[in-house]
């Protein structure tokens, strides 16, 4: 057998919610009665046009890809008021995340952020063989950003910030993430994590995205696969200086991001309106069940993203016994469960559960 690097260990098998046709067959269930409301998906397919772009991408898959991404880019830079060289496009923003660890850490670097939160933090930091801080979260389970500026060291090369974190669905301000900007030596890359970023309705909440042109340290990642309904495709962004951006395209793959996810990404880019109108249904069915968890006397953290952490019970125990109402949850650490926002359907669906669920356990 080969020899591993024995920090390996330390990286546990990523667990994804499980797949209908798993519970299906372990209860009996027609797969079609199953929700899966575990993994943070968009509940909608892509667009029509969308998916067009797709079955036209298709007929030339035996090309590479364009490895500059240049239309996509192009397409951003036009949408964001932001120059070309500032955008960078890869195979979701999960790739991006690790090409920085890879780019700036190293053995004798370290890296710092809360937790829990984004596992990739965590997976990118070990296979870059940075030392991790990992800040816990405070009591309303946010970042606790004074304790994580405390947590840098002359060695500290990034800070990673998930705004709204995933899984607690908590989010920072923006004056919140430019104080600490603010504080954090221009030595370190501040990268904030904006994957669930367009699910906020927070009156007055703005991207960190200026805040990546004007000071030189920080980066802004965002993602096609929540909100554009393109999770299987891997296709997301970085918005950074110039300067950063061709550092860090050194350590990308060519070709890592494939000519069908260029396509649908660029073609969704085209209809603002029906991507707004999915956050505005997000929204609804965001407050419908934590309106009904709150009446249910539930415990649960205020979300901001398309997903709701609460309390329950054992995790595990909750999980499994949404299972047998058909209901995909997925468990969380040791106290939490997290349910994501599915279709109207869907929603009610999992409130049905929950009361039968709250009821079984009286």
């Amino acid at each position: 057998m080969p020899v591993f690097r024995p920090d390996l260990r330390e990286i546990p098998s990523y667990t994804p919610g499980r797949p209908i046709a798993d519970v299906a067959e372990e209860y009996g269930f027609d797969p079609a009665g199953v929700v899966k409301l575990a993994s943070n998906e968009l509940p909608f397919a892509p667009l029509e046009p969308v998916m067009e772009a797709m079955r036209k991408a298709l007929l030339e898959i035996h090309r590479y890809p364009d490895t500059e991404a240049r239309r996509l880019r192009s397409a951003l830079s036009d949408q964001l008021d932001v120059a070309y060289d500032e955008v960078m496009v890869g195979a979701g923003s999960s790739e991006i995340l690790r090409v920085v660890a890879m780019a700036i850490g190293g053995p004798g670097t370290s890296a710092v952020y809360a937790w829990p939160s984004f596992v990739i933090y965590r997976l990118g930091s070990i296979l870059a063989m940075s030392d991790r801080y990992e800040v816990p979260l405070d009591g309303a389970q946010r970042h606790d950003l004074r304790a994580m500026a405390a947590a840098i060291t002359p060695t500290t090369r990034v800070v990673y910030i998930c705004n709204p974190n995933n899984p607690t669905g908590t989010l920072l301000s923006s004056s919140e993430v430019r104080a600490f900007v603010d504080a954090v030596p221009e030595s370190v890359l501040v990268l904030v994590d904006e994957a669930y970023g367009e699910f906020v309705t927070e009156p007055g909440w703005e991207s960190a995205a200026t805040l990546a042109l004007e000071r030189p340290n920080v980066m802004v990642t965002r993602t096609f696969s929540k909100i554009h309904g393109l999770a299987a495709l891997r296709i997301g962004y970085a918005i950074s200086r110039a300067d950063t951006i061709a550092e860090l395209r050194k350590v990308q793959a060519p070709f890592s991001v494939t000519s069908v996810g260029l396509a649908a990404a660029l073609e969704s880019l085209r209809y603002p309106q029906a991507i707004a109108d999915r956050v505005a249904m997000n929204a609804a069915g965001r407050d419908r069940i934590q309106a009904a968890l709150g009446e249910l006397g539930i415990e649960f953290v205020p979300s901001h993203s398309n997903f709701i952490c609460f309390r329950l019970g054992k995790p595990d125990v909750v999980a499994d016994a949404f299972l047998r109402h058909r209901i995909i949850l997925r468990p969380f650490g040791e106290d939490w469960v997290r349910v994501t926002v599915g279709t109207e359907r869907e929603n009610e669906l999992f409130l049905t559960a929950l009361r039968a669920v709250c009821a079984d356990r009286r």
